[in-house]
């Protein structure tokens, strides 16, 4: 029992370890990545866009977006703003006092649909079947669109297979909280590592649902918004690219936006990415190996599409790391290369801190503060990620099951004043179930392996257990907290 126990494990690091190896890839094509040539703004006056921004009850942010959106230096002739507003409170009023008192009010559209069917997906398709443009850019509404964005981004449409420039995302909010920085922290690594590394290899890259551009044929051509799934972006992001469409990824043109405030809204939102890849995968997996491109770019996107699925991993690692700590401090793992065997955690972490580190540092411009903030942020991510663990699991389960629910929204608060009470007013917190019972179990799981390392004197399981006890303790005590000074 107990080596089959420590094979069990074994197997569990051994996948884990596999993923972040890809990942360790990635790190090394974007470091060494050919340098592109610099874009010049365009002077042509024959791009036509329109800017569709989705929005559902953002009361704290709607203004804030449609102001960046009316600051736009793009010709008025050329541009149209939908603002496609599914809201069911006082957003919408907002919305019509804003185009009723700008002086660029005539560019806006405000399109309300009869029901919020197909959710963001169904408002984009709905926007989609009058938008005048030829090209469609997307924003969500916790994002501030640059001035400039559209003359830096639509010159790569010169290339006519080119169906979506994706930016990169930067965040508004990240210096406020810990939570917030580990936060970027994940983001800035997605951004500089794992767009930049498959872009750069000239493979599959997702459109990140806000702060790119469509060309509206593309979206024609691959045959639409889907509704099947709650990340309609990436599953759009791969019909596209296996019916030969180019995605392009502008690392040096960013969009600022807003981070999560608290560890709720944070689940909120990473529970829908994880369920909504997971939908991605039973739909566009048969349709990636089947796909006539090289198989390079299979493997590349077939992890990337399993990127939430490594969740499924993150549970059983919790429970049963202590257990085999347990086994080899005592050596009753008896098995040739049984020692070695247990190292496959330390070498896996060391790898995944070496991505995230190298990840925080590419592309930006405070290196020394991102340096001097790592250690804390790293740390309050791993807490993090595994409070979040048991929602992800479930989302991915559920994904795979094919179990429907609604697109539940990521609440955003707009600016720091006020955002205690707005907090504690519950701006749409929605939950479809509650694990309390079991992240209380884990918090005592992790309080019990500090006990455990204490007694031990071993620092790095004292850290392990640290990270469930913080993580848990976010997720069953401190889940609206911000924890601003």
């Amino acid at each position: 029992m107990k080596e089959a126990l420590f094979i069990f494990w074994f197997i569990l690091n051994l996948a884990l370890l596999v993923f972040v190896i890809h990942e360790l890839y990635l790190m090394v094509i974007a470091l060494f990545r050919k340098k592109k040539e610099e874009i010049e703004p365009t002077k042509n006056k024959n791009y036509s866009v329109t800017i569709q921004l989705p929005v559902y009850n953002e009361k704290y942010v709607i203004e804030r977006l449609l102001s960046s959106a009316a600051a736009l230096s793009y010709p008025d002739e050329l541009l149209e703003i939908q603002v496609l507003d599914d809201s069911t409170d006082e957003t919408t009023e907002l919305i019509q006092a804003f185009i009723a008192k700008n002086k660029r009010g005539a560019i806006f559209n405000h399109i309300r649909r009869p029901d919020r069917s197909g959710f963001k997906a169904g408002a984009l398709d709905y926007g989609l079947n009058s938008a005048k443009g030829d090209f469609v850019a997307i924003f969500d509404a916790d994002f501030i669109i640059e001035p400039s964005f559209l003359e830096k981004v639509v010159p790569l449409f010169a290339n006519e297979n080119v169906g979506v420039v994706q930016t990169k995302w930067l965040h508004v909010n990240e210096n406020y909280t810990l939570l917030t920085r580990a936060q970027a922290i994940m983001l800035n690594t997605h951004f500089s590592i794992e767009q930049l590394g498959r872009s750069s290899a000239s493979c599959f890259i997702n459109f990140n649902g806000t702060a790119g551009i469509w060309r509206k044929e593309c979206i024609s051509d691959a045959g639409g918004w889907h509704a099947d799934t709650l990340t309609e972006d990436l599953d759009l992001s791969y019909r596209a690219q296996i019916r030969g469409w180019k995605f392009a990824y502008l690392f040096d043109v960013g969009s600022p936006a807003e981070l999560p405030a608290t560890f709720e809204a944070y689940r909120t939102q990473q529970h829908r990415w994880s369920k909504g890849a997971a939908e991605c995968v039973r739909k566009n997996w048969n349709m990636l190996w089947e796909a006539k491109i090289p198989f390079k770019a299979k493997v590349l996107g077939a992890f990337h599409l399993l990127n939430s699925s490594v969740y499924l991993l993150i549970i059983p690692l919790i429970l049963l790391s202590p257990i085999i700590y347990y086994f080899t401090k005592n050596q009753l793992i008896t098995f040739q290369y049984a020692h070695e065997m247990s190292a496959i955690g330390l070498i896996t972490t060391s790898l995944l801190i070496l991505i995230f580190f190298t990840g925080n540092l590419i592309g930006q411009k405070d290196k020394l503060k991102k340096i001097l903030f790592f250690i804390p942020s790293l740390f309050t991510f791993f807490a993090m990620t595994s409070g979040i663990s048991l929602y992800m699991i479930i989302g991915v389960i559920q994904g795979y099951r094919k179990k429907k629910s609604a697109f539940v929204r990521t609440p955003k608060f707009g600016e720091k004043d006020g955002l205690k009470d707005k907090i504690k007013k519950g701006y749409d917190f929605k939950k479809e179930f509650s694990l309390k019972a079991f992240e209380a179990f884990f918090l005592c799981y992790g309080l019990f392996i500090i006990y455990i390392a204490v007694s031990d004197l071993n620092v790095i399981m004292a850290v392990y257990g640290l990270i469930i006890t913080v993580g848990y303790s976010l997720a069953v005590l401190f889940n609206r907290q911000t924890f601003k000074m």
